[in-house]
């Protein structure tokens, strides 16, 4: 092969990595230890190849590279941008943020197979509305219980967001729903909305939305008193032109999300609310309901058939 891209392999996952240095040699090698196959982007023209091929399945690359990305973010691949890369002299820090990208490879490329022997994967066409469900203390049992009470899989993309500190992003690994019809995700770089999948927002970083449904995790910490904060979500998802945009806000604490929906309402974006008197915290669906904008809530939360 003259262009010096060897054969796909059909087993293992193929991972093309724009990293220089140690950086690059530690990543590459802990790749080929996992089974990978690993092929090297020395260069812009190098990925310019690889992606004339179609041939990578996930990229990880340095997250400062800009142009790199804008070229990426066109494949539809799992992106997984490397930051605070760290000095290969203090193997205290660099063994572990190599294994923290090993890790949120691994579940990423899991996700991204459950999706496909589900014929979830590439839907976005299909998808008729992206719902943010925003909740704070006392939202998970109702969230759960929102979801479990559909019948079939909706053709709606959902979006969690639900307050917790940074350093307790791990606890959304733990949530989880019986209604098997749905796909659960962290958010982390980019993936693409799709029907009956539902992507956890991270307390830590904020996210940029575009109008084909991609949803990318920046480096940027949310500016408000809340992470997630709602009232910041809601004014990405304002400007998204996303299809059948809607809101539902559920048990919390405070009035997050209450001062965004004047604007989230004049984008178009439809606004419900959990009865406060079945709210655990009936403060935010209270002071969602003190705006005038929320055009339905329930007594009794039963999820979406009620």
């Amino acid at each position: 092969d003259k262009s010096g891209i060897p054969a796909k392999n059909s087993v293992s996952a193929n991972i093309g990595l724009v990293l220089a240095g140690a950086a690059r040699d530690a990543v590459a090698a802990a790749l080929a230890q996992a089974g990978y196959e690993v092929h090297i982007a020395a260069n812009i023209s190098r990925v310019r190849s690889l992606l004339a091929r179609d041939y990578v399945d996930a990229w990880i690359f340095d997250a400062r590279a800009d142009d790199v990305l804008d070229l990426l973010l066109t494949t539809g691949c799992f992106l997984l941008p490397a930051d605070n890369i760290q000095d290969a002299i203090d193997g205290s820090a660099f063994s572990p943020w190599v294994e923290g990208l090993m890790s949120q490879l691994e579940t990423a490329l899991s996700v991204s197979a459950r999706e496909v022997s589900t014929g979830r994967a590439g839907r976005w066409s299909e998808v008729r509305g992206v719902w943010l469900l925003a909740g704070s203390a006392g939202a998970t049992g109702a969230i759960q219980a929102f979801l479990n009470a559909f019948r079939q899989p909706p053709p709606v993309a959902f979006i969690y967001a639900q307050h917790l500190d940074p350093a307790q992003q791990h606890q959304l690994q733990s949530f989880t729903v019986q209604n098997k019809q749905f796909s659960l995700s962290v958010a982390g770089s980019v993936q693409t909305l799709a029907p009956a999948r539902l992507v956890m927002i991270s307390p830590r970083y904020t996210v940029a939305l575009n109008e084909f449904g991609q949803l990318t995790t920046t480096r940027q910490e949310w500016s408000g008193q809340h992470t997630p904060d709602i009232n910041e979500l809601l004014v990405i998802l304002s400007a998204a032109k996303l299809p059948g945009v809607g809101v539902i806000i559920f048990s919390g604490m405070g009035n997050d999300g209450a001062a965004s929906l004047r604007i989230f309402e004049a984008a178009g974006g439809r606004v419900w609310a959990q009865a406060p008197t079945s709210a655990v915290c009936p403060a935010m669906p209270q002071a969602a309901l003190d705006t005038g904008l929320v055009q339905r809530y329930v007594t009794d939360w039963a999820g979406p058939n009620a």
